[in-house]
């Protein structure tokens, strides 16, 4: 995948290593993965962290389209953290167009900030 697109990934892995270090199975599936930052950011809204993605991928995209016309799949995972407070998750029209240009289907993974679990279990 770096070859092909001279991109170089935030992590990988290759089918048949080790799926974690607490089994012997092997991964089924190799993986090739590019984030916005290599640690979680608070208060980091999706857009923002799209948008960096976008920026790396845009200029590759034959190449990405070339890779799922070879077999290859692609999503946009996207790990969002649901404050107590109002928060929302906004995308603004400019991003799901640069989106929508490129291959794969946005999945969110929406999950409680430590703060929410607290409240709602005191």
């Amino acid at each position: 995948m770096s070859t092909r697109l001279g991109v170089s990934p935030t992590s990988g892995y290759e089918a048949g290593g080790p799926v974690g270090s607490r089994t012997s199975s092997p991964r089924e599936h190799s993986s090739w993965h590019l984030s916005s930052d290599r640690d979680p950011q608070d208060g980091l809204e999706l857009a923002t962290a799209l948008n960096v993605v976008l920026d790396a991928l845009e200029p590759v995209g034959p190449a990405l389209w070339q890779l799922i016309r070879d077999g290859y799949s692609a999503n946009w995972f996207c790990y969002v953290g649901s404050h107590a407070t109002e928060h929302a998750v906004e995308l603004d029209r400019e991003t799901l167009k640069r989106l929508v240009q490129l291959p794969g289907d946005l999945w969110l993974d929406v999950y409680p900030d430590d703060d929410d679990t607290d409240e709602r279990s005191a």
